[in-house]
Order: structure tokens, then sequence, then C-alpha cells
């Protein structure tokens, strides 16, 4: 089993296949992209594995995802993970333009 690590993409290289990705922590970091190069634009909330984009997820993912770890774990334990979705959801609505 692979675990990916959840980032929104701040900036796409197409020459070099790379995009720049923040993982909620507000620390850009460059990663290679390893799907489809147009499914990856600003604003893309993705899933990477080794420094490389495996997936895209949309927007009705990341809530499912959010609501998972809120009755998995429960409220106060899903702290940590909700915050990460929630900030990466708040910036991708950022780059993009999108209303909250």
């Amino acid at each position: 089993m692979c675990i990916g690590s959840p980032a929104v993409v701040l900036s796409v290289d197409h020459e070099k296949m790379t995009a720049i990705v923040d993982y909620g922590d507000g620390i850009p970091r460059e990663v290679l992209i390893g799907i489809s190069e147009e499914r990856v634009k600003p604003g893309s909330i993705v899933i990477i594995h080794a420094g490389v984009i495996v997936s895209e997820m949309n927007e009705e993912e990341v809530l499912e995802q959010l609501e998972f770890f809120k009755t998995t774990l429960g409220e106060e334990a899903s702290s940590g993970f909700t915050k990460i979705y929630e900030y990466l959801l708040k910036e991708s609505k950022k780059i993009t333009g999108e209303k909250k």
C-alpha cells in the first residue's frame, strides 16, 4: 500500500514537467508531474507520493476525506488532518479566484 500526501498546486512548469506545491504548511516545494499534465494547474488539489503527483482531487473528494477523518477519528483526533484539507481548499479557491 502506498501513502500519498495532499497538496495544492501553486505553479506549473510544463517544460520541466514539474510543479510547485504547498502541502498545507505554507512551504513551497517542487514535485514531478506524474499524471496527464493538462489536469495539473494552479489551484489543483493533488495527491503526491515520493515526490510525484499521482492523482488529482476535486472539491467533493476533499470534502469526503474531511468527513471520513471526522467520523473515523472523531472531531478532536482528526483536527490535524481536517485543518490541512481545509487549508488546501481555501488556498485552492484563493488561487483559482472561486468564491468561498
